[in-house]
């Protein structure tokens, strides 16, 4: 979210800046500037536009984004994958406000193992614990059936896969074409 308020900002607004306010319950990213072009509250996430495109660039060539237009659909994607809603949006005059909300633990809910801090070389990302839970319901799953499930590029879920793969969290048997993936 962040990242999509440098990116979207508009910089021709003086005097206010991109604001991050914590709550209970949610974060709140305050960020200068209405909706750009033909985005609006409720086709965000698949409406593309760049306010930007050169710092668009910039973030993308210094990998703070994976591919363009994925913003706001990934993050919808990873916390759904968590159990958490969506960001909410609306406008305030000249200001986008975007809640994230927490998911919160209710009293005596355990975490789970992916919640339990790991050293960083052990951790994986949201997407992983999503290839992880598409290979357990198909373990001949392919990398571009994966892809589509995900929305995201195949050049990334390969990607994901190999780190997956060097981490020792899964392993492929057999070939490309005719095997199949096995979680450790």
């Amino acid at each position: 979210m962040t990242v999509n308020s440098v990116c979207h900002r508009d910089y021709s607004i003086k005097g206010t800046e991109i604001q991050i306010k914590m709550f209970d319950n949610r974060l709140v990213f305050e960020t200068p500037g209405k909706l750009p072009g033909i985005v609006r509250t409720d086709n965000i996430r698949h409406t593309h536009f760049s306010r930007n495109p050169k710092i668009a660039e910039y973030l993308k060539a210094y990998d703070y984004v994976k591919e363009f237009g994925e913003g706001v659909d990934r993050m919808c994607r990873e916390l759904s994958a968590i159990g958490t809603k969506e960001p909410q949006y609306h406008l305030v005059a000249f200001i986008m406000k975007a809640s994230v909300w927490a998911n919160l633990l209710e009293e005596g809910q355990e975490k789970t193992i992916y919640d339990q801090k790991r050293p960083e070389s052990d951790q994986i990302s949201d997407q992983m614990k999503m290839i992880l839970e598409l290979i357990k319901e198909k373990p001949q799953i392919s990398r571009s059936e994966i892809s589509h499930k995900m929305g995201l590029h195949e050049s990334s879920v390969k990607r994901r896969l190999k780190m997956m793969v060097d981490k020792g969290i899964i392993q492929r048997i057999g070939s490309d074409k005719g095997g199949h993936w096995q979680i450790k």
